[in-house]
C-alpha cells in the first residue's frame, strides 16, 4: 500500500490528501508522503526494524495516518490502540503481544515515540502488516492478524460496491484506529486516493458544518451519530452522496428519522475485524425492511448450523492469543457468532449471535426476537435485551428501554407478554434515557447489569 499510495503522489503530488477539519490545515499528497518519511527516520533511529511491532494510540490526525504510513514503509507490524486506553490497558497490550515500540501524544500537539526491550517478536506471517485488537474470552486482547493482501482486498470491495471513488471526499468523523475507520477511510486514501477529512468532533452541528465546508461526499458513521443527527433543529447536508452506518446495529426508527430529517437513506453497512465487510445495503433503510443488505463485491456467504460463514480475500490471516500463539483461520473463511438468515432475495436479516442467546431454567432465548416486539410498542426507541444472572435459574431476561415517559414497565411487560411465550418476556425492565455505549456505537453490556 505505501508504494501504491508513491505511485498517486507521483501522478498528482498537488493534490489534496488530508484536511484537518478542526484547524482547516490542509496536506497534500506529497506533503503526507514526506511527513511519513520523517516519521520513519525516528522510528528506525529510536531501534525499530522490520517486523518488530509498533503500537499506536493517537486521535484522528494527520500525524495518525502518517505514523500508517511510515509504519508500512518500514515493514512493521501495527497495532492500533483505542485512543481513550488508559495506562494499564496500554501496558498490559504491550507485554501481551511483545510490542517494541509505541506511539503517543506526549502533549495536545506532539507525537512522541519510545520503546521498549522485547525478548521475542510476534509470532506472525511475514506478510502481516496490521494487528487488530478485540477482547479475547480470558479477559486478556486478542489480536487479528492481517496481511496487506487482505486489506488491499477488502478495500476493492468496500470501494467497488459502496462505489467509493477517487474523487470523493471522506468524512472521517469515526476513530480511524478501528477496523471500521481504518478500512472505510485509510485503506481508500492509500489505494486510490480519496480525500478524508479529519475531525475527532461528533457533535451534530459540526458535522453538517464541516461537511459542507469540505465538500465531503461520503460520510461513515455510527448509528450513534446518526441519532443525535435526526434530531437535529439546524442545517442541511449539501454534497454528501452516501451515509453509510456500522459499528453497531442501526435502530429503523433512527433510519426513518433521518430520511424524514433530511431526505436521505442510510445505508448499512455490516462487516467483522475478522474478515473486513460483509454486506452492504445498497438501496439503503434496509433496516426497516429488516435486513442489512446483501453480499460485498468479492464475498461469498454461507450457513453452516445457522451461524454466517465468510469467504473472502479480506478475510484475516488468523488469531493472535499472546506473542507465540498464532491460529490462523483455514482456508480464507471465517465463521462468525452471528445467527442469521439468507432470504430469496439475497439479502441477510441477522436474528442474533450464538453467545448473546439467554439460558433461563434451561431455555434459550434469543434477545433479537424480544428486542424486536419491544421495538413495536409506540413509544419505544431504543431496546436493548440481555441476560442478568440469577443464581440457579441460570439467566433471566432483562430489557433496558429508551422510550417517551408514557412507557412504564408493566406496559412493556403486558406486551410481551401478549406476543410471547413466558420465558421470554423481560423479568427486568430499565427504563432509561441512552443506551451507555462506548465510542464504536456499540452497548457495553456490562454496564446494562449496573444500571
Amino acid at each position: 500500500m505505501y508504494l501504491r499510495f508513491q505511485s498517486l503522489v507521483d501522478a498528482d503530488p498537488h493534490a489534496a490528501a488530508l484536511i484537518d477539519g478542526e484547524r482547516g490545515t490542509l496536506v497534500t499528497r506529497a506533503e503526507l508522503l514526506d511527513r511519513a518519511a520523517e516519521l520513519a527516520a525516528r522510528l528506525s533511529a529510536s531501534g525499530l526494524r522490520e517486523r518488530d511491532a509498533l503500537a499506536v494510540k493517537l486521535p484522528n490526525s494527520i500525524d495518525l495516518v502518517a505514523v500508517i504510513l511510515a509504519a508500512l514503509r518500514l515493514r512493521l507490524v501495527l497495532i492500533p490502540i483505542d485512543r481513550d486506553a488508559n495506562e494499564s490497558e496500554v501496558a498490559s497490550i504491550l507485554g501481551h503481544f511483545a510490542v517494541k515500540g509505541l506511539a503517543y501524544r506526549s502533549d495536545p500537539e506532539t507525537t512522541s515515540f519510545s520503546t521498549r526491550s522485547v525478548a521475542e517478536r510476534p509470532l506472525v506471517p511475514d506478510d502481516a502488516v496490521l494487528v487488530k485488537l478485540t477482547s479475547g474470552s480470558t479477559g486478556k486482547p486478542k489480536g487479528i492478524v492481517t496481511t496487506e493482501a487482505n486489506l488491499l482486498a477488502d478495500c476493492t470491495n468496500i470501494c467497488a460496491t459502496m462505489d467509493i471513488r477517487a474523487m470523493d471526499v471522506n468524512l472521517g468523523a469515526i476513530p480511524l484506529s478501528h477496523s471500521y475507520g481504518f478500512s472505510n477511510l485509510v485503506t481508500p486514501l492509500f489505494v486510490q486516493g480519496t480525500a478524508l477529512v479529519i475531525t475527532n468532533d461528533y457533535l451534530p452541528q459540526s458535522l453538517i458544518e464541516l461537511a459542507n465546508r469540505h465538500g465531503c461526499t461520503v460520510a461513515p458513521l455510527i448509528p450513534m451519530v446518526f441519532e443525535h443527527l435526526a434530531s437535529a433543529a439546524h442545517g442541511e447536508f449539501t454534497s454528501i452522496r452516501t451515509f453509510l452506518s456500522a459499528g453497531a446495529p442501526l435502530p429503523p426508527s433512527t433510519s426513518r428519522r433521518f430520511r424524514e430529517r433530511f431526505g436521505a437513506a442510510i445505508h448499512s453497512f455490516y462487516g467483522c475485524s475478522e474478515c473486513g465487510g460483509i454486506t452492504y445495503d445498497r438501496a439503503g433503510g434496509a433496516v426497516e425492511r429488516g435486513t442489512v443488505g446483501t453480499p460485498l463485491d468479492g464475498v461469498t456467504l454461507a450457513l453452516e448450523r445457522g451461524r454466517l460463514t465468510v469467504r473472502s480475500a479480506s478475510v484475516a490471516a488468523g488469531y493472535l492469543f499472546d506473542a507465540a500463539t498464532f491460529t490462523p483461520f483455514p482456508n480464507g473463511a471465517f465463521t462468525t457468532d452471528d445467527l442469521v438468515e439468507l432470504r430469496a432475495d439475497g439479502e441477510v436479516a441477522l436474528t442474533g449471535r450464538a453467545s448473546d442467546l439467554i439460558n433461563t431454567a434451561g431455555k434459550k432465548v434469543n434477545p433479537r426476537e424480544v428486542e424486536a416486539v419491544i421495538l413495536q410498542l409506540d413509544g419505544v426507541r431504543e431496546a436493548k435485551v440481555y441476560g442478568e444472572a440469577a443464581g440457579a435459574r441460570g439467566e433471566v431476561v432483562a430489557a433496558a428501554v429508551v422510550a417517551t415517559p408514557n412507557v412504564t414497565r408493566e406496559l412493556v411487560r403486558e406486551f410481551c407478554r401478549a406476543r410471547l411465550s413466558a420465558h421470554k418476556v423481560p423479568r427486568i425492565v430499565k427504563l432509561i434515557e441512552e443506551l451507555p455505549v462506548d465510542e464504536r456505537g456499540k452497548v457495553r453490556r456490562a454496564a446494562l447489569a449496573t444500571l
